[in-house]
């Protein structure tokens, strides 16, 4: 079985892309508030269940 130029990079491990830790007071970026403001226009899964 031959290697060909593919099999080059198969011996490490894909890492994922490291996650940076947001500390509290950093400012959200674009990708942050657009997830806050989509999750927070829907209704809250629990609402139904506890009246």
């Amino acid at each position: 079985m031959s290697g060909g130029p593919a099999a080059a990079d198969d011996s490490l491990p894909v890492r994922p892309k490291p996650v940076r830790i947001r500390r509290p007071g950093d400012p959200l970026t674009p990708e942050e508030i657009d997830l806050r403001e989509r999750l927070q226009a829907q209704p809250h899964p629990n609402t139904e269940i506890r009246s």
